[in-house]
C-alpha cells in the first residue's frame, strides 16, 4: 500500500506540470481572450499637464481628489499625490479607476486651467493574463487531485504526510497566482491617470523678477566666493611669474649676441 501510494504522489507531480494539460489550458485561455474581442486585455496609462493660476493650483489639486472620491461606483483610488507651494507652486496626483471614471478626471482637470500636454500609453497584457490563467488552472487541477489521494491514503500515516506538505505547497503557490491574476485583471479593467499640475505659463508677470531678487543676494555671495576661490588658484602662478620673469629675461639678454 506504502508503494503504491507513493508511486501515485510521484505520477501526480509529473502530471501536474504535464504538457498535455497546459496545451488544453492554453486553448481555454485563448478561446477566452477571443471571447472578449480583440484589445480586451490591454492596460492604459494616461499623463495630463494642466496650466493653471498659481492661485488655483490646491483648489485643482483639491477638487481631483474629491471627485475621485465622490464617485464609488468609478472605484477610483488615489495612488499618489504631492503639492508644493514657496517659489514654483505645483501638484502632482496620480488616480486608478474604470476608464469611464479616467474621462471624467480628464474633463475636470482641463476645465480648471489650459490643457498643456496629453497622453496615453497602452501595454498588452494578453500572454500573461493567458499565462497566468493556465498556471492558475494546472493549479487547481493538482490541487484536486492531491485531495482525492489524501482521501485514499487515510490510512498511511507517511503517504498522509507527503500529500498533505504537497498540498501546503500548491495552497501557497495557488494563492500567489490568484493574486497576481487579479493584478493583471485590475490593469486592464482601470486605467491609470497621472496629472501634473502647474503655473508656467500663467503665473504674473513680475513673479520671475521678484523670484530674481530674492536670489540676488545669494547669487552674489556665490559669486564672490567664485572669485576668491579663482584668485586663490592663480595667485601661486602669478607670484611665480614675478620671481621667475626678471630671472628669465637677464638670461635671454646674456645669450643674445
Amino acid at each position: 500500500m506504502k508503494i503504491a501510494l507513493t508511486v501515485l504522489l510521484g505520477m501526480l507531480l509529473l502530471g501536474g506540470c504535464s504538457s498535455k494539460g497546459g496545451d488544453a489550458d492554453s486553448q481555454g485561455g485563448a478561446a477566452k481572450v477571443a471571447d472578449r474581442g480583440r484589445g480586451a486585455y490591454l492596460a492604459y496609462v494616461h499623463a495630463l499637464s494642466v496650466d493653471t493660476a498659481e492661485a488655483d493650483v490646491r483648489g485643482l489639486h483639491d477638487s481631483l481628489i474629491a471627485a475621485c472620491k465622490a464617485e464609488p461606483a468609478d472605484g477610483c483610488v488615489v495612488l499618489d499625490s504631492s503639492l508644493s507651494g514657496g517659489r514654483s507652486v505645483d501638484a502632482r496626483v496620480s488616480f486608478r479607476a474604470t476608464p469611464a471614471g479616467v474621462q471624467r478626471l480628464i474633463g475636470l482637470a482641463a476645465s480648471g486651467g489650459e490643457l498643456a500636454s496629453q497622453s496615453t500609453k497602452v501595454e498588452d497584457l494578453a500572454g500573461p493574463i493567458v499565462d497566468s490563467n493556465k498556471r492558475l488552472d494546472m493549479l487547481k487541477q493538482y490541487q484536486q487531485k492531491l485531495r482525492e489521494l489524501e482521501r485514499r491514503a487515510d490510512r498511511d500515516v507517511d503517504a498522509l504526510i507527503k500529500v498533505s506538505r504537497e498540498l501546503a505547497s500548491v495552497q501557497s503557490e495557488l494563492e500567489q497566482a490568484s493574486g497576481d491574476n487579479a493584478r493583471l485583471l485590475e490593469r486592464v479593467n482601470k486605467d491609470v491617470l497621472n496629472v501634473s499640475i502647474g503655473a508656467r505659463m500663467k503665473r504674473a508677470f513680475w513673479k520671475p523678477v521678484g523670484l530674481a531678487l530674492d536670489e540676488f543676494s545669494g547669487n552674489l555671495s556665490n559669486g564672490i566666493s567664485g572669485a576668491i576661490t579663482g584668485f586663490a588658484y592663480i595667485l601661486p602662478w602669478l607670484l611665480a611669474f614675478a620671481l621667475l620673469f626678471p630671472l628669465a629675461r637677464k638670461a635671454w639678454r646674456k645669450l643674445r649676441p
